[in-house]
């Protein structure tokens, strides 16, 4: 979704360039902060509105859990308390596309990235994070493209009533299947 300097110690996988056959020097660690800026796309039914205050709650809940400032944080399990990091990833913002759908049910065959389908093609998947918001249906919170799938359906859809926080979802209205899938 985004690129980091300097881009030529890396493969496109993530993984150091010229490894030195098992030896050599350990890479150095990316420090500083990643900033990922999000693309909304929103196929909206009149019984599932997405408001302003999802969106930004979405946004803010992630940013959150990316920096370690998620309230729930104290609750983790002893043996994982350790594992708890600020990844220090921002995410921002960038835009937000919406169409009206009657759709009840998208599935989970990316039909709502395609336009030709009825839904929203992707926006710059090399440079933004896309997040689609519909109705998934069958009890699917929400999925994500694994990595090296094609560009045009890279990112992560979300039932409208998990997308941030949003009371219609129950105990899963609280923006958690956005971080969960993201990561």
């Amino acid at each position: 979704y985004l690129t980091v300097e300097p881009l030529n110690k890396y493969d496109f996988k993530g993984k150091p360039t010229n490894p030195g056959g098992g030896g050599g020097t350990t890479p150095t660690p990316y420090t500083g902060t990643i900033t990922i800026p999000v693309i909304v796309n929103i196929l909206e039914d009149s019984a599932h509105p997405v408001s302003t205050a999802h969106i930004n709650s979405q946004i803010a809940i992630l940013n959150a859990d990316f920096n370690n400032n998620n309230s729930n944080t104290s609750s983790v399990p002893a043996e994982f308390a350790s594992l708890v990091a600020n990844a220090n990833i921002t995410f921002t913002l960038a835009g937000v596309n919406r169409k009206t759908s009657t759709k009840t049910t998208w599935g989970t065959n990316d039909a709502m990235k395609y336009a030709s389908q009825g839904g929203i093609d992707a926006t710059d998947p090399a440079n933004y994070l896309n997040l689609w918001v519909c109705e998934i249906g069958g009890g699917i919170l929400g999925y994500a493209q694994f990595p090296g799938g094609t560009t045009a359906t890279d990112g992560v859809v979300i039932g409208s009533d998990y997308f941030g926080e949003n009371t219609t979802g129950g105990v899963y209205g609280h923006g958690r299947t956005a971080t969960h899938e993201v990561g």
